[in-house]
């Protein structure tokens, strides 16, 4: 049951948050409610003025206060702005072990959006950048890392137009100084606050941040929003917690696997000392047999001598 009472206004709002935007749907509600805060995102993200961004439209909105699952919804969010460039966001906390191809195919996936008849020049730039909270390549942790297709020899970018961005959100204290010009940093810290006081801290002086605090604010306070979050985040808990066991189970399988091949290998020991005994043995038996052979040899020679006396 969810108190009737109106809230406090998001200035007086103090404590824990309720969920924050690590949750997807929230992330999705949140930047496709408020048309400038995805706008002041995306500026920070492409090193743009957002006052270049004159339009930023969802393609795929979700009907809020609709029940979700990952069957019926993708969670990413694909925007089309100025209406000649395309990105793609995602908010990802569960390392899945697949985000290199899915970013991949979800690149090539917009990249490939002409249609029958339309000319190549005419294709849209594409952006995917994703927010992962884990590391993504564990010897290579990063807070901002951007990938284009390139020359291995002399680094000469192919296109400007295939973009792949990843945001490490557990690696803030890793961001250059570029990244916190545009302020990447601090959206980032905004996805993974967990007090209003935080919130409202990053807040004070990006008006872009301020306005998706708010729309954070209105949505955590909407008793429609707030249970669709509460079964989507026990949703996210339920496959970390599932895949954590599998994991654990694997290594489990892989140690019981590892003790079975030492087994075998010292069973494998064994059966070659004891084939080296068994060869030893028959060398000695044949040698016995020899000399046996050799003594009944002199024992004829023996009888010989006494019968010619």
């Amino acid at each position: 049951m969810y108190s009737s009472l109106k809230p406090v206004p998001f200035e007086k709002a103090t404590g824990k948050v309720a969920y924050n935007m690590t949750n997807d749907y929230l992330f999705h509600i949140v930047l496709q409610e408020n048309e400038q805060a995805l706008i002041g995102l995306i500026a920070a993200l492409l090193h743009l003025d957002p006052a270049s961004i004159i339009k930023a439209e969802v393609k795929n909105p979700v009907k809020t206060g609709h029940i979700i699952t990952d069957k019926n919804y993708h969670l990413d969010i694909l925007v089309l702005f100025n209406d000649n460039t395309i990105i793609n966001l995602e908010m990802q906390v569960k390392d899945l072990k697949n985000w290199v191809p899915r970013s991949i195919s979800y690149l090539c996936r917009e990249f490939n959006s002409l249609d029958h008849g339309d000319d190549y020049s005419d294709v849209k730039p594409v952006y995917q950048i994703g927010f992962l909270d884990y590391t993504l390549f564990p010897k290579y942790p990063e807070f901002y890392a951007t990938y284009r297709m390139s020359n291995l020899r002399n680094h000469h970018v192919y296109s400007d137009s295939f973009t792949l961005s990843v945001v490490e959100l557990n690696h803030i204290n890793l961001a250059t100084k570029e990244d916190k010009a545009y302020g990447i940093d601090k959206w980032a810290a905004l996805f993974k606050a967990t007090t209003w006081e935080e919130i409202r801290m990053l807040s004070e002086k990006d008006p872009y941040i301020e306005m998706a605090a708010n729309s954070i604010y209105s949505s955590v306070t909407d008793p429609k929003i707030l249970e669709i979050l509460r079964v989507r985040d026990e949703e996210i808990r339920g496959d970390i917690h599932r895949r954590e066991r599998l994991l654990k189970q694997d290594k489990q399988i892989a140690e019981q696997d590892k003790q079975i091949a030492e087994q075998d290998k010292q069973i494998a020991e064994q059966d070659k000392q004891i084939a080296e005994q068994d060869k030893q043995i028959a060398e000695q038996e044949e040698e016995l047999k020899q000399k046996d052979a050799e003594i009944e040899k002199l024992r004829a020679q023996l009888e010989s001598l006494k019968k010619d006396k």
